[in-house]
């Protein structure tokens, strides 16, 4: 009798192992399976040869996070002069270098005379502004680190955590499907996120530098006016000293009134009282310089070389299109966009429901499954009641859902605020462009003009008044001219650099031209 039972439940006995034996080994080969070469991406194929068999989606993305890290590392200490807005002379970058840390470096670069470049250096340098957007721009490169945190402490719990299963060859703890999936994609995701992030605040750095670089050549352009008409106003208070003697001859030989020489007088008081207010404008736009350079106040500032501003003003239609390529403001925007645009593709990958219930997902951990000690299931075999057959395991997914399309529309809204900076941009450029143009016009008309017609009023109606042919009143009037056009001929020309100055600001790029240096 036992005989005729014992060989069918020797047979149903040897198909239960058969059939376990055949489950581990279908779940390992799950475990390590890996896709064809020919389903690999050709553009892809080359690096996956290159990398390690074994190398599992975390193990990739991770590199990937590491080498975009050290790319942005090494993008913030040598940046592309193609990417820049100013980039320092080599031998200037190199010779100045120490003025980082020491003051003195700086003062003596600045005493006895100093050129644009080396100021714009100096700013390149020192400015406070340009170091805290370099902090923070290290600040959002180490947010590489962060991403890759709570991934790590994920695997690690599960690691130390998880039963492992021995067998032949060494020991392999086998993870939690679900830990698996979508984590590689999510971390992709996250070091694309952080990427944006850094292109955004390495275009507040790049504004920073050129708004540094700007202010200082604006400084650099007043000063050399204010040096200059401190040397008009002393020529014309000798002029007005050498008619104030002539007046007072002819008063004296009776060949003119009392009144002429109190005229003249009273012309060289006010023009001297005017060089005193220029003398503390000067201080006022050196005072700036220190400023943007952070250098103490008593920080003795030389002469500004003496030059002469680029006249070519550049085709409007190119600055447009430059502009549109390379203006901060644009560049930062569209980050900000493509920020979002991946938080939001995140987070559909993680509140949308899948396509599947996940009834089949299991984890490797140690589950009763038979006798009467059971407490789990090996899987899954009912849904929730409420959810109801069918619909996705997320009671909450409505409020999620919400969300998402709150955020959505602040996508849209950020969209369509670069398209109104872009339209904005194209107003600026214009009328920066129209300020070239203007200061250009009138900087030609008085250099080529009026300071040569001025000058030679003045020569004829001083000849006159000595021969006593030509009125005091006629005298005094081409004096003042001479004085007022030859001001205005040198607050043209530095209005000319602050133009330029000023329109490049608002491109965002360098106008590449070679600058002239007028004889010292």
């Amino acid at each position: 009798m036992i005989r005729r039972y014992l060989f069918p439940f020797l047979l149903v006995l040897l198909a239960f192992a058969v059939g376990c034996s055949n489950y581990s080994q279908m779940s390992k080969d799950l475990e390590e399976y890996r896709p064809p070469v020919y389903t690999v991406p050709k553009a892809a194929e080359g690096e996956a040869r290159a990398r390690p068999s074994d190398e599992s989606g975390f193990a990739l993305e991770k590199r990937k996070i590491s080498e975009a890290k050290a790319l942005w590392e090494k993008a913030l200490k040598a940046p592309r002069r193609a990417e820049t807005f100013f980039h320092p002379p080599s031998h200037l970058l190199k010779s100045l270098k120490p003025a980082v840390t020491d003051p003195g470096v700086a003062a003596a670069a600045l005493d006895p005379r100093f050129s644009l470049e080396t100021l714009e250096t100096l700013a390149f340098l020192r400015n406070p502004g340009i170091k805290a957007g370099e902090n923070r721009t290290r600040a959002a490169i180490d947010t590489y680190s962060q991403v890759l945190a709570l991934d790590d402490i994920l695997r690690k719990y599960t690691a130390f955590t998880e039963g492992l299963m021995t067998g032949v060859g060494p020991l392999k703890g086998k993870e939690p499907m679900k830990t698996k999936f979508p984590f590689p994609g999510i971390l992709s995701l996250k070091g694309e996120i952080v990427g944006q992030e850094i292109k955004a605040v390495m275009e507040d750095l790049e504004i920073a530098r050129r708004e540094a670089i700007t202010e200082v050549r604006k400084a650099y352009w007043e000063l050399l006016f204010v040096r200059k008409a401190e040397k008009i106003a002393k020529e014309t208070i000798g002029l007005f000293r050498h008619l104030e003697q002539v007046a007072t001859i002819r008063y004296e030989t009776g060949g003119t009134s009392y009144q002429d020489v109190i005229k003249v007088r009273i012309q060289r008081e006010i023009l001297e009282e005017d060089l005193d207010t220029l003398l503390e404008k000067q201080r006022n736009v050196e005072t700036k310089i220190l400023e943007i350079l952070n250098l103490p106040p008593e920080t003795k500032i030389g002469l500004p070389e003496n030059r002469e501003p680029l006249r070519m003003v550049p085709p409007l239609g190119a600055l447009y299109k430059l502009a549109y390529e390379r203006r901060q403001e644009l560049r930062r925007m569209r980050a900000r966009v493509g920020k979002m645009e991946r938080l939001i593709e995140m987070a559909e990958t993680m509140i949308i429901p899948p396509y599947t219930l996940n009834l089949s997902l299991y984890e490797d951990e140690a589950i009763n499954q038979v006798g009467s000690v059971a407490t789990k299931e090996g899987f899954s075999v009912s849904t929730r009641a409420s959810t109801g057959s069918g619909l996705p395991i997320m009671p909450w997914y409505g409020i999620e859902d919400a969300y998402l399309r709150q955020t959505q529309q602040e996508l849209n809204a950020l969209r369509r605020e670069l398209e109104k900076e872009e339209a904005g941009t194209i107003t600026l450029v214009r009328n920066a462009w129209f300020r070239l143009d203007l200061a250009k016009r009138e900087e030609s008309l008085y250099r080529n003009t009026i300071l040569k017609l001025s000058r030679a009023a003045l020569d004829v109606s001083t000849q006159g008044y000595q021969a006593g042919n030509l009125s005091f009143a006629d005298v005094i009037s081409s004096y003042t001219s001479w004085l007022d056009v030859n001001l205005a001929a040198a607050r043209e020309m530095s209005a000319l650099g602050i133009a330029r100055a000023q329109l490049e600001n608002v491109v965002g790029a360098p106008l590449h031209q070679e600058r002239k240096e007028v004889p010292k």
